[in-house]
C-alpha cells in the first residue's frame, strides 16, 4: 500500500510540475500570427514517420511479448502489422494537419517523454517482468504526447525555439541522472538506488523544459543559432571535463569530478553561444559547418600531436581543446554572412538572403537516372539529367 501511495504522489508531483511550470503564454503570444499555410502544414510528414516507427519499434513487439507468440513468421507478421496500421491511423488522423514544424516537434518530444516515463514506472514496484515495462511504455507514450499537445496548443512554435525546449529537455534528464551519482548513492539498495535514478530524471526532464522556455520566451532564435548555443553546450562541458584532466584529476580516482565539471561547463557554454551569436544571422546550413570546423580544429590538433608521437593524454587533450576553438574561430569567419539552402528541384521558394543554393533532383529524375542505367546505354545514346544544381 505504502508502495502504491508513494507512485502516486510521484506522478503526482510530475504532472503537477510539468503542467504549472510551464506557461500558457503571456497576452502577446496568444496574438494570432500571419503563418502561411504551407508553414502550418509542415511537420505532417514525420508525425507520420514517427507513428510507424513505434508501431514497428514498440507496440508490434511489445504485443507479441504480451500475447507470448512463439511462431518466428506469426511475430513477424504482427509487427508488420502494427507498422501498417499505425501508418494508415496517423494519415488519416492528419488529413487536416495545421501544427507546423515547431509544435510538431514538441509533440514528438512529449511521446519520446512519454516512453521514457513509462519505462520508469514499473521500476517503483520493483517489477522483474519484462511484460510490465513494456504495457508502461505502450500506455505512456500516447500520454506523453496527448500533454505535449495540450501545453502548446496556446501559441505558435518557431523551429529554432522548440529545437532548444527539446534539448532543454534532455539536459534536465541528464542532470537528473548525474545528481544522485554526486550525491553518491551507492551504499543503497540497488532497487532504491534505481528508484531515486528514475525520480530524479522524472522530475528533472519537465524543470528543463520549463528553464529553457522561461530563458528564450519572445526572442529571435531561428534553428541556426539554435543549433549554435547546443554546440556551445556540448563544447562547454567537454572544455570543463579536459581543464579538470589537466589540472591532473585522475579519472578513476575521482570520477564525480568530471561530471561537475560537466554540469559546470554546460550552461556557461550555452551562454556564451546565445550571447555571441546574438548580433549576426546564422543560417542553419552555416550552424553545421560551424559543427563540422569544430570536429575539424580538434582532428587536426591531434593529428599534429601524434606526428610528434606523443605518449601522454595531457597534450591530446590541449591540442584538441586548443584546435577545437581555432576551428570555431576560422569556419566561423569564413562563412560570414552567408548561408545554404537545401532544396528539391521542384521547390522554387528560396530565401533571397542565401549566397548557394544547392538544388537536388526531384524524384521522377532520379528514377529516370536509375532506369536509364539499368538499361546499360551506349556511348552513342544521351539522356541528360540534371542531378545537383548549384547557383550563386
Amino acid at each position: 500500500m505504502k508502495r502504491k501511495a508513494s507512485i502516486i504522489v510521484l506522478f503526482c508531483f510530475v504532472n503537477f510540475t510539468f503542467i504549472s511550470l510551464v506557461p500558457e503564454g503571456h497576452p502577446e503570444d496568444r496574438v494570432e500570427r500571419q503563418v502561411t499555410p504551407e508553414a502550418q502544414k509542415e511537420g505532417r510528414t514525420r508525425m507520420v514517420l514517427d507513428a510507424t516507427y513505434y508501431g514497428l519499434s514498440l507496440y508490434g513487439p511489445g504485443t507479441i511479448r504480451l500475447l507470448k507468440i512463439e511462431s518466428e513468421r506469426q511475430a513477424i507478421g504482427l509487427e508488420l502489422l502494427m507498422g501498417g496500421v499505425f501508418f494508415g491511423v496517423a494519415l488519416n488522423t492528419t488529413q487536416n494537419y495545421r501544427l507546423g514544424a515547431g509544435r510538431s516537434k514538441l509533440i514528438r518530444w512529449g511521446n519520446y517523454a512519454g516512453t521514457l516515463y513509462g519505462l520508469g514506472v514499473p521500476v517503483f514496484f520493483e517489477s522483474e517482468d519484462d511484460r510490465a515495462y513494456w504495457v508502461a511504455a505502450m500506455l505512456g507514450t500516447p500520454v506523453g504526447g496527448l500533454i505535449a499537445h495540450k501545453l502548446s496548443s496556446h501559441r505558435w512554435f518557431e523551429k529554432g525555439e522548440t529545437d532548444l525546449i527539446a534539448s532543454g529537455g534532455l539536459v534536465g534528464g541528464l542532470y537528473g541522472t548525474a545528481i544522485p551519482y554526486l550525491v553518491n548513492i551507492e551504499d543503497l539498495e540497488n532497487w532504491t538506488q534505481a528508484k531515486i535514478y528514475v525520480a530524479s530524471v522524472m522530475v528533472g526532464v519537465p524543470i528543463g523544459v520549463w528553464g529553457t522556455t522561461r530563458l528564450i520566451r519572445n526572442k529571435p532564435i531561428n534553428r541556426g543559432r539554435a543549433h549554435l548555443i547546443s554546440l556551445g553546450a556540448v563544447v562547454g562541458s567537454l572544455y570543463a571535463a579536459g581543464i579538470v584532466h589537466l589540472v591532473d584529476v585522475e579519472a578513476d580516482e575521482h570520477p564525480r569530478a568530471y561530471v561537475s565539471a560537466a554540469m559546470l561547463g554546460l550552461p556557461i557554454g550555452t551562454y556564451l553561444g546565445y550571447r555571441l551569436t546574438g548580433k549576426q544571422e546564422y543560417t542553419l546550413g552555416r550552424a553545421r559547418l560551424i559543427t563540422l570546423g569544430t570536429y575539424g580544429g580538434s582532428l587536426l590538433g591531434l593529428g599534429v600531436v601524434l606526428l610528434a608521437d606523443v605518449d601522454v593524454s595531457k597534450p591530446y587533450v590541449l591540442a584538441s581543446i586548443l584546435g577545437s576553438a581555432v576551428g570555431i574561430w576560422y569556419t566561423h569567419r569564413f562563412t560570414r554572412g552567408w548561408g545554404e539552402k537545401f532544396a528539391s528541384a521542384s521547390n522554387n521558394q528560396v530565401s533571397i538572403s542565401d549566397r548557394v543554393t544547392v538544388s537536388l533532383p526531384s524524384m521522377n529524375k532520379l528514377l529516370t537516372f536509375g532506369l536509364m542505367t539499368l538499361r546499360k546505354p551506349t556511348s552513342s545514346e544521351n539522356f541528360p539529367v540534371e542531378l545537383v544544381n548549384i547557383s550563386f
